[in-house]
């Protein structure tokens, strides 16, 4: 739990600083378009996302932002065997009792991309189909564990596969909260409410 909340923590000054700059940018953006008046929960879905996203490069592909553990560049960093996760993670747990890998490396991978799968959709409705929101989460993971590869950061194929995972599950909340509160995905998209 530590961990995690130290990674927040870590994400939250940089969410501060570019929070102007998006504001910035969403209301040129909106101006340029010849928007009217932008829709209030739209706009502060559209800045949340952003800024989301902001906390996620933070972690993942800004080095000189990063904080965790040193990673030196060499070819033992890069996995290319797929679910070796599940290994790594069975060692851990039964040899070692540590469990801080499968909650980070495991849940943690899920988990970071469920709102990627959630918001794209709901605030974009070109995205509102099952297999764009999965590829979606499928670029941008493929996007971070690439720039992985030039950094003193590990790089693994079974993040891929868990980050794609977590959109998908992202998309099944979005499926369920447009069911059961139409007016609410409404008022983020211009999707009718059925």
């Amino acid at each position: 739990m530590a961990a995690i909340i130290g990674y927040i923590s870590e994400m939250i000054p940089y969410m501060i600083i570019v929070l102007p700059v998006i504001l910035i940018f969403r209301f040129l953006y909106n101006r340029l378009r010849g928007f009217g008046k932008p829709r209030l929960p739209r706009e502060i879905g559209v800045v949340g996302f952003l800024l989301f996203m902001t906390a996620l490069f933070s972690q993942t592909i800004l080095t000189f932002l990063y904080t965790g553990p040193a990673v030196t560049r060499t070819f033992a960093n890069i996995n290319l065997i797929p679910f070796r996760v599940f290994q790594d993670n069975y060692y851990a747990i039964t040899e070692l009792n540590y469990w801080q890998p499968f909650i980070i490396n495991f849940l943690g991978n899920i988990c970071i991309f469920i709102p990627i799968g959630f918001m794209i959709p709901l605030l974009w409705k070109r995205f509102n189909r099952f297999w764009k929101v999965a590829l979606a989460g499928l670029g941008i993971s493929l996007f971070i564990e690439t720039m992985q590869l030039t950094q003193a950061r590990s790089t693994d194929i079974d993040d891929l596969w868990l980050n794609t995972l977590g959109s998908m599950i992202g998309y099944g909340i979005y499926s369920l909260i447009r069911r059961l509160y139409p007016q609410f995905v409404g008022r983020l998209t211009k999707i009718k409410p059925f």
